[in-house]
């Protein structure tokens, strides 16, 4: 189920403004004119049409927004300065059938132009909505169930990511469903419950329960597909446990479920200390590998029996002697037949840069994570949405007033565009972020994080994770065992979410529910997470 590619640089472009002077008593504004596609190489003014202005930083959210008039024409008061992207949607009650569009004329976020708003208004953004291609064919579902919905999530093929918003039709009574308005792309079609609750079953094209196994829908333009036809049971959703009796066996189980097949590489790091390691999950999904958990001293029973199943090729060792011994190399040697390869920085920040520059470095990158490396749990929910976006993460001392210039200089020699920081101000400094804000490299710098651990957990997999086929929930409390997974839920492009040892958050079972995945994975056993967690209960 792992999908490892390797994404291009999909950098946007800046929009000079314009020379018209602002209005004080206004305030600056942008401002463009909306057409549409009427017949074949005509365009006229497009009213109704809703023009979202998306800041490419803070929380990376919607901060203004408006429509279109009858002419086609739009303003948008009152834009503080900074950068943005803006999308324009049609609205389906008087122009069914229209794409969507980034500024740019283009359907995918990344590949968008990007305006530059500073004193002067911004004038001339002007977007072309195109008639698009459709998909349609029957559902059926069960007797008494809502009919479900159909969806068609775009693919760039550029980035290896997923759009943020899914292109959504409802089943009628009689199964029928038809989605309009597709830009020409490659696309995952979906079936499933209408109100995010799991009443009915997910299935993907071509009768498939999994995303990744699934037939990807090839649209071209102008194109109307029809028979893409699905069946849905009844809902339900599979909710199991990986877990040994410690937590370097609890890694082994989580190995043995992502590679029952072996793996050329493996990763080994301190099970008893997290600094070193936090870091690796991104990499190991990077590469398709599991992590394994050793003490200091020695490698348990249950690792090296693992070991000797993977035969691994390498082995990458996270740490210096003190999180894991010469000793403890010397022995790994046994099992690699290439070798071991070891991650040694003066510090846990240094060893964290030297992980990224040799799994990212040489390669055109586009986002990079940023994380405290005094505390686990943002950068543990934070690595598997990096490594859904194929981007590292990068610990720094989130204490410090400033970032720090290694830092930045790694950042600029893997070409990164976006960064995230992972957690609020008591993890990651306003000083860090006000740096990064100011990289001129940087055209993206967010910040995630909730009012804990638990709903930084949420908003980060809400604003990376666009659809998935499974979550995994580990303890908020602790490290092993979130660590261990997440290097998997990275592999297969799922999401970790924090939660409490006896209940999940309201905000998790939202996502389950909000995702359709199949499947939810609890990662550790019931000292971590009790059965009121296998069972969902809510706190």
């Amino acid at each position: 189920m792992a999908m490892v590619l390797s994404p291009l640089l999909a950098a946007g472009f800046l929009v000079a403004a314009a020379a018209a002077p602002a209005n004080a008593a206004d305030g600056v504004y942008v401002q463009g004119t909306v057409t549409a596609e009427t017949s074949q190489d005509v365009y006229a003014p497009q009213h109704s049409v809703y023009v979202e202005l998306y800041e490419l930083s803070g929380s990376g959210d919607v901060i203004r927004g408006i429509g279109t008039g009858m002419d086609g024409s739009y303003s948008l008061y009152g834009v503080p300065p900074g950068r943005y992207r803006m999308h324009f949607e049609p609205n389906g009650l008087v122009s069914d059938g229209l794409t969507p569009t980034w500024l740019g004329n283009t359907p995918y976020e990344a590949q968008s132009q990007i305006i530059e708003v500073g004193t002067t208004n911004v004038t001339g953004l002007d977007a072309q909505l195109e008639i698009g291609s459709s998909i349609s064919g029957i559902v059926s579902y069960p007797q008494g169930a809502e009919p479900p919905v159909a969806a068609a999530f775009l693919f760039n093929t550029t980035t290896g990511e997923w759009e943020r918003s899914a292109y959504r039709a409802d089943v009628d009574a009689a199964g029928n469903y038809t989605i309009n308005g597709l830009p020409a792309g490659m696309y995952a079609l979906r079936f499933g419950d209408s109100n995010d609750q799991a009443l009915v079953s997910t299935e993907y094209w071509e009768g498939q329960e999994l995303l990744y196994a699934s037939t990807p829908v090839e649209v071209a333009a102008d194109q109307q597909l029809t028979g893409y036809d699905g069946a849905v049971g009844p809902g339900g959703v599979y909710v199991g446990r990986l877990a040994g009796p410690d937590r370097s066996a609890t890694s082994v189980q989580i190995s043995m479920a992502g590679y029952p097949d072996g793996s050329d590489a493996v990763f080994v790091v301190n099970g008893q200390n997290f600094p070193d390691a936090l870091g690796a999950a991104p990499a190991a999904a990077r590469v398709g590998a599991p992590i394994l958990l050793v003490t200091p001293s020695a490698i348990p029973a249950s690792v090296k029996a693992e070991l000797t199943r993977l035969t691994p090729e390498t082995i990458y060792v996270v740490g210096g002697e003190p999180s894991v011994s010469l000793a403890v190399e010397t022995q790994l040697q046994g099992y690699a037949t290439g070798g071991v390869i070891r991650f040694k920085g003066v510090d846990r920040f240094h060893t964290s840069r030297l992980v990224a520059d040799y799994f990212w470095g040489g390669a055109d990158n586009r986002t990079a994570y940023i994380a405290t490396g005094l505390n686990f749990p943002d950068a543990l929910s934070g690595a598997p949405a990096a490594a859904n976006e194929f981007g590292p993460v990068i610990l720094v001392n989130g204490k410090a007033s400033s970032l720090d210039a290694a830092t930045a200089t790694l950042l600029q020699e893997l070409s990164i565009e976006k960064v995230v920081v992972a957690g609020g101000l008591p993890s990651v400094s306003a000083g860090i972020k006000s740096d990064l804000d100011a990289l001129p490299f940087i055209l993206e710098s967010y910040r995630r994080n909730g009012a804990d651990r638990y709903a930084t957990s949420v908003i980060t997999n809400q604003k990376s994770f666009p659809l998935a086929d499974a979550v995994f929930l580990a303890t908020g409390a602790n490290f092993p065992d979130a660590l261990a997974g997440a290097a998997l839920a990275g592999a297969w492009r799922a999401p970790v979410y924090l939660v409490q040892q006896n209940c999940i958050p309201s905000a998790v079972l939202g996502e389950i529910g909000r995702l359709h995945v199949r499947d939810v994975v609890l990662l550790g056993g019931e000292p971590s997470l009790s059965n009121n967690v296998l069972n969902l209960q809510v706190c």
